[in-house]
């Protein structure tokens, strides 16, 4: 994870607190606006967005803050350490896919990126289940995880459509700002 493409947008101090304070508010209100609808949720998509648009580090802000003031809400718990964890994860693992195939240089196709959202949703969901393995060991995790598969593809689905929707959006808005990082 070599973090040194030039094309990754690059902010001073102040405007990247704002970008990352929109992001996570946007994320914020749609984990307890759309919290009557399990596990779909844009947030997934718009952390790998940020992986891709503004790098790793940018990504791991926006989920602290996200999942911490939005778990204030929500409740904390034990899951408030493994949902930053696996979002954690998801960002290491889109930087992997970024780096492997230059996807900062060459714009990422919308459809395998919404497919690599979709697989997310079950990355996700392992890590956090994670949690009851930690409290009651294998004889635990292993119901829970699987008694939650139903919910991890709700999570999956709902990665797959809100990165199609929001991709070409944020795209669109940082148009100029990729441009300008594609030039230095």
């Amino acid at each position: 994870m070599s973090g040194t493409t030039s094309t990754t947008i690059k902010y001073r101090p102040v405007k990247e607190i704002a970008l990352i304070g929109l992001l996570s508010a946007f994320n914020i209100a749609s984990r307890i606006g759309l919290q009557a609808l399990p596990n779909v949720k844009p947030v997934t998509s718009i952390i790998i967005l940020s992986v891709i648009l503004f790098g790793l580090s940018f990504a791991f802000k926006v989920t602290v803050v996200t999942t911490v003031v939005s778990n204030i809400f929500l409740g904390m718990g034990i899951w408030t350490f493994f949902q930053i964890l696996a979002w954690f994860v998801i960002c290491i693992l889109t930087e992997i896919l970024v780096d492997l195939f230059h996807i900062r240089e060459n714009k990422p196709h919308y459809v395998l990126m919404a497919c690599f959202s979709f697989v997310m949703g079950y990355v996700f969901g392992f890590v956090v289940s994670l949690d009851q393995f930690v409290i009651g060991g294998l004889g635990l995790f292993i119901p829970y995880y699987v008694g939650g598969l139903l919910f991890d593809t709700f999570h999956a689905v709902g990665n797959f459509f809100f990165y199609l929707m929001l991709a070409p959006i944020l795209y669109k808005i940082f148009e100029k700002d990729l441009k300008k990082s594609e030039q230095n």
